[in-house]
């Protein structure tokens, strides 16, 4: 440049210009010239430091975001296990209340066959009440003495022999008392039973193998008492039924046993 040159050729014309020293200048030049380059070594250390701090830096990022990633793994994790124990304790409290609904069905049903059987045994008690009524109007003479042991039910007199034979000696036995093997299902037969106090006696009722058929001596189906029967089976060839207070059952024929005779009302 035209000022440069002329300051380079001319120090005496430099100290006249700037009015300082030639010597002064060059020290200053040099002075600058050392700064300069103390800050160009600081920005390059600088810039060296910053580059060894960045990676710091993001590890500590990196560090942070995985502690973060496992923080809320850990309370997701909790959270599911805390769902299942949820889950799990619904379905405990579900599978007992379904327990309990059945228990309740089974009571309901339970008390249903309860009130069956009372209506059953109000009705019973209806009927005892009306024989024991009979038997008091008449006092039993229709029958014979009180002391004969004969019971009187509408117009038939009932009698439970003391000597026990096979099923196919009763009919013998009560002609002998004047009266006939029971040989028909009539109404109201098990109140006739509990006067009578029946332990155990035969009913001329048996299975008949020939028609497969539970049949009373004159050839009838038991109606009433067919409920307390087991269903007709060659298994029970060779049985007959009798009669109890509160029961009626099947045994051997052969077996021994009293006998339930019957006759009209004396005239």
């Amino acid at each position: 440049r035209p000022g440069s040159t002329f300051l380079e050729s001319s120090p005496s014309r430099v100290t006249q210009v700037t009015g300082i020293p030639p010597a002064i200048h060059h020290d200053n030049e040099l002075t600058l010239s050392l700064i300069f380059h103390s800050l160009c070594f600081l920005a390059s250390r600088f810039s060296f430091s910053l580059y060894g701090i960045i990676p710091v830096i993001l590890g500590i990022f990196s560090l942070l975001l995985l502690m973060l990633c496992g923080f809320f793994g850990y309370q997701y994790f909790q959270s599911v296990q805390e769902s299942e124990s949820k889950m799990k304790s619904f379905n405990q409290w579900n599978e007992s209340f379904q327990n309990k609904e059945k228990k309740f069905i089974q009571v309901q049903k339970l008390l249903d066959q309860n009130k069956e059987i009372l209506e059953k045994l109000q009705n019973q008690n209806k009927n005892m009440t009306e024989a024991l009524q009979e038997l008091k109007a008449k006092g039993g003479d229709g029958c014979g003495s009180p002391l004969s042991h004969w019971v009187q039910h509408r117009d038939h007199c009932y009698y439970q022999t003391m000597k026990t034979v096979s099923w196919s000696e009763c009919s013998d036995l009560c002609v002998f008392w004047n009266a006939t093997f029971l040989n028909t299902e009539r109404s109201r037969l098990m109140c006739i039973l509990k006067l009578l106090a029946v332990n155990q006696t035969w009913l001329g009722l048996s299975y008949k193998e020939k028609d497969n058929e539970w049949k009373w001596e004159d050839g009838s189906l038991p109606s009433g008492l067919k409920w307390h029967l087991p269903k007709p089976s060659m298994d029970f060839q060779g049985k007959c039924v009798y009669a109890g207070v509160h029961t009626v059952g099947i045994d051997n024929c052969t077996m021994s046993s009293s006998c339930l005779c019957e006759k009209p009302v004396c005239a």
